[in-house]
C-alpha cells in the first residue's frame, strides 16, 4: 500500500511538533514537508504536491483559506483543517466535505479524519469536491470577515455513518447525554450521536436556555415539567415526555437560579 504524503501548515513551534510526533505513529503516511506562513504554504503544496494539507485555520500572515484559494486549479490536495476552536468553521465543517481536527490534537481522531481523507482521494467525485472546497472557502471567508455567526449554535447538522446529514434544531432538544467522546440529543423524534465532548457542546449553545445537570448531562431549560427531591435527598429532573435525570450536587445552584428566572 503506497503511502499518503502529508504536508503540515502551522505557525505554532508546539502545535507543528505535536502532530509531527502523532504523525510518526500513524501507518500509511509520510510527512513531507511543513510551513508556517501562507507564503511559505502556498510554495510548498505546488512544489511537493502533498496528498493530503493539514492547515491550520489562522496564521499569523493570513488564514488557511488564503492559502487554498491562491493554489492553482491543477493543485486539489485532501485538506484537513486543525484548529482551536471556531464555531462559524466548526458548524460550516460539519454539514461539508471538509474535515477538521480540535487542538490538541488527538490521535484517533486525527487517524479518523487521515483515513476520510484518503477515501475522498480515491473518490470518483474527486472533482466534485475539489468544486465543494472551493464554494466553501468562499462562505467561510465571508464568515470571518463579518465576524461569523451569532455566539450561539440554534441549529446543528449531523453526519451518520453513512455519511448522510442530519438536521437537528436545538429547540427540539430536549436533553444531552454523554458518551464519551460524543454526545447524544434526546429528541421527540430520537436521539442523534454527534462527535462533541459535553464540555465542547455546552460552550456552544445558549446557557439560558440549557442547563448543565450533571456531568454527563444537558438538559433544555423549557422541556423540564418538575424538579422532585428523591428520599436520598438528590434532586432528579422530570422532563414533560416523563424521562427522569439525576442532578449532580455541584450543578444544582444553577438549576435552581434557573428555574427561578423560569418561573
Amino acid at each position: 500500500m503506497s503511502e499518503d504524503r502529508i504536508l503540515i501548515v502551522d505557525d505554532e513551534p508546539l502545535a507543528l511538533r505535536r502532530l509531527e510526533i502523532v504523525l510518526r505513529d500513524l501507518p500509511g503516511v509520510r510527512l513531507v514537508g511543513s510551513a508556517a506562513s501562507c507564503r511559505e504554504a502556498v510554495r510548498a503544496i505546488v512544489e511537493l504536491r502533498p496528498d493530503i494539507v493539514l492547515l491550520d485555520i489562522r496564521l499569523r500572515d493570513g488564514t488557511g483559506f488564503d492559502i487554498l484559494e491562491q493554489l492553482p486549479p491543477d493543485v486539489s490536495p485532501a485538506v484537513i483543517f486543525t484548529t482551536a476552536f471556531d464555531h462559524f468553521a466548526i458548524r460550516a465543517f460539519e454539514v461539508s466535505a471538509v474535515d477538521y481536527v480540535l487542538k490538541p490534537i488527538e490521535t484517533g481522531r486525527l487517524q479518523e479524519a487521515i483515513g476520510r481523507a484518503r477515501n475522498r482521494l480515491s473518490a470518483d467525485g474527486s472533482l466534485r469536491e475539489v468544486e465543494e472546497m472551493r464554494r466553501i472557502v468562499a462562505d467561510l471567508r465571508t464568515g470571518f470577515q463579518s465576524g461569523g455567526p451569532a455566539p450561539y449554535e440554534t441549529e446543528l447538522w449531523i453526519r451518520g455513518v453513512s455519511g448522510s446529514l442530519t438536521h437537528v434544531a436545538l429547540d427540539q432538544v430536549d436533553w444531552v447525554s454523554s458518551e464519551d467522546d460524543y454526545v447524544r440529543l434526546h429528541t421527540p423524534s430520537g436521539s442523534h450521536l454527534l462527535r462533541l465532548s459535553i464540555k465542547a457542546l455546552s460552550e456552544r449553545i445558549d446557557s439560558a436556555k440549557f442547563v448543565r445537570v450533571h456531568r454527563a448531562a444537558l438538559v433544555r431549560i423549557a422541556a423540564i415539567a418538575q424538579v422532585r427531591q428523591t428520599p436520598t435527598g438528590r434532586r432528579d429532573v422530570i422532563l414533560r415526555d416523563g424521562t427522569r435525570i439525576a442532578t449532580g450536587r455541584v450543578y444544582a445552584r444553577r438549576l435552581r437560579e434557573l428555574l427561578r428566572e423560569h418561573a
